[in-house]
C-alpha cells in the first residue's frame, strides 16, 4: 500500500506515521508511507497524478487546508480514499462535497485508526487492481493497468499509449514488461506490448485495437500472441 500522510505539525507526522507503520508490521504488509509537510508540497510533487491507496489529511495547515487540497485532488482523481484528521467538526458537511471516507477527531486514537485502515485494505482485498507507477516529467503516475492499451519501444525511449494520454520517456520495453506484473499484457512484436483487452480482431501481420489503432504482429509472435489472445476471450466468456 501507499499512504499519503500531510500535516503541518511535524510532531503530529510522525504519530500518524509510527502508528500505520504499527498496523502494517502486525498485519505483515508492505507499506509505503509518503510525508508532506504543506498542501502545497503534495501538490507540487503530485500535480498531475495521485499515486495513493489512501490519503490523510489534516485540514487546519497553513495557506492551503486540508479540504481546499482535497478539492484539488478530486479534480484529477475521484476515488482515493481521503481520511481527514482535524480539532474542529466545522468541516464535516463540507466534507461531502469531496467524498471524504472518514473524519478523525484530534487526538487520533490509534483504534479508530487501524478501523480504517483495516477497511482500506479490506476494499484492496475484494476489489483488487493492479496499477503501473512510474517517474515522468518529475511526476509520480499511477496508471491502472486497465487504462493502458499498448507500449511501443521508439530506440532508447518507450511510448506508452492510454485513451486520454500518450506518455514517452527514457526506458527499456523489457523492464516495463516485468515490472507490469500482468498476463495480460502480450508482445506482438519485439517493439510492441498489447493489452489483450483492447485487441478486437488479429491476422498474421497485424492486431487491431479498439478505435482502430493497428499495430503489427511478427511471425515469430503470431503463434503466442494469437493463442493468448484465445484464452483471453475464453476466460472472459466464462467469467459472465
Amino acid at each position: 500500500m501507499i499512504i499519503g500522510l500531510c500535516d503541518d505539525d511535524i510532531v503530529q507526522l510522525n504519530y500518524i506515521k509510527s502508528l500505520i507503520i504499527q498496523w502494517a508490521d502486525n498485519n505483515n504488509i508492505s507499506c509505503d508511507i509518503k510525508l508532506f509537510r504543506s498542501a502545497e508540497e503534495l501538490l507540487f510533487e503530485h500535480s498531475v497524478s495521485f499515486p495513493f491507496d489512501l490519503l490523510i489529511l489534516d485540514i487546519q495547515m497553513g495557506n492551503m487546508n486540508g479540504m481546499d487540497l482535497a478539492k484539488k485532488i478530486r479534480m484529477v482523481d475521484n476515488h482515493i480514499p481521503i481520511l481527514f484528521l482535524t480539532g474542529l467538526t466545522d468541516y464535516v458537511y463540507e466534507g461531502y462535497e469531496v467524498g471524504a471516507l472518514r473524519y478523525l477527531i484530534k487526538p487520533v486514537k490509534e483504534e479508530q485508526l487501524i478501523k480504517v485502515l483495516d477497511g482500506v485494505l479490506l476494499g484492496h482485498i475484494i476489489t483488487p487492481k493492479k496499477y503501473y507507477i512510474f517517474s515522468y516529467e518529475g511526476e509520480t503516475i499511477k496508471l491502472d493497468l486497465d487504462d493502458i492499451i499498448y507500449m511501443e519501444a521508439l530506440g532508447h525511449y518507450l511510448k506508452l499509449v492510454t485513451d486520454k494520454r500518450i506518455y514517452q520517456w527514457k526506458e527499456s520495453i523489457s523492464n516495463v514488461r516485468k515490472a507490469l506484473d500482468s498476463s495480460d499484457f502480450i508482445p506482438t512484436h519485439r517493439s510492441f506490448l498489447v493489452n489483450l483487452k483492447y485487441v478486437d480482431k488479429i491476422n498474421k501481420t497485424d492486431c487491431l485495437l479498439s478505435g482502430g489503432m493497428m499495430v503489427p504482429i511478427s511471425r515469430s509472435n503470431y503463434q503466442l500472441f494469437n493463442r493468448a489472445f484465445i484464452d483471453y476471450y475464453r476466460r472472459d466468456l466464462q467469467n459472465d
